[in-house]
């Protein structure tokens, strides 16, 4: 992940970037288990409304 797309404050209020940044997500999210159920979560709820997006459409043929 790049400094540039997580930003997240310390303590004393400066912002963190790199790793330490991706340790505080993690803490903040409650560890290592719980950070990886909210990713994976959001990731299928992407793909999910991809999937129903595209259901949606309606599918008109031409008949001759």
């Amino acid at each position: 992940m790049s400094q540039k797309n997580l930003v997240v404050f310390g303590k004393n209020g400066r912002r963190l970037g790199g790793g330490a940044a991706q340790l505080k997500r993690i803490k903040e999210n409650g560890g290592w288990d719980a950070h990886h159920r909210q990713v994976i979560a959001s990731a299928v709820e992407v793909a999910y409304q991809a999937f129903e997006e595209g259901e949606r459409r309606v599918r008109l043929r031409l008949v001759k």
